[in-house]
C-alpha cells in the first residue's frame, strides 16, 4: 500500500477547500450572521491556509477531468452595477488607508485595480445595456 497515496485521500484537495471557503463567504455575507463574522472569518483564514498549501500539491487524479461547475446558486453571479462596483472600490480603498501589512496593502491594491478595470468597461457598455 502506498503510504502517500492514503494520506492524500485524507487531505481535503484545492476543490473541496475552495468548496469550503465560498460557504463561508456565503455565511459572512448573510446578515443574519453578523455577530459570528469575526469567527467565521477566522474559519475563512484557516481554510485559505489550507488551501495555498493543498495548491503548491499535485493536481489529484480524480479531479483531472472534472465537467465544468454547475451554477449551484450560492453567490448572485449577476454582473455588478457601476454604483455596486464604486461601493466596492470604496470599500477596498478604505481598507489599504486602514490597514498596516504591507502583503495584505499590495494584495487589495491588485484588487481594486481590478474592480477599477471591471467599472471602467461597465460604463463603456455597448447600448442598452448601460444604467
Amino acid at each position: 500500500m502506498n503510504d502517500s497515496n492514503s494520506t492524500s485521500e485524507n487531505t481535503p484537495d484545492s476543490w473541496s477547500i475552495c468548496d469550503s471557503c465560498r460557504l463561508l463567504a456565503n455565511a459572512i455575507t448573510n446578515p443574519k450572521n453578523t455577530d459570528s463574522r469575526t469567527y467565521l472569518c477566522m474559519m475563512m483564514q484557516t481554510q485559505l491556509e489550507s488551501l495555498e498549501t493543498a495548491l503548491a500539491m499535485p493536481v489529484p487524479e480524480n479531479r483531472k477531468t472534472l465537467p465544468p461547475m454547475p451554477d449551484d446558486g450560492i453567490f448572485d453571479n449577476t454582473e455588478l452595477e457601476p454604483a455596486e462596483l464604486c461601493d466596492q472600490c470604496r470599500a477596498l480603498n478604505y481598507a489599504l488607508i486602514m490597514l498596516s501589512n504591507k502583503m495584505v496593502q499590495e494584495v487589495i491594491a491588485f484588487i481594486l485595480c481590478e474592480r477599477l478595470e471591471m467599472l471602467r468597461h461597465s460604463l463603456f457598455a455597448p447600448d442598452g445595456d448601460q444604467p
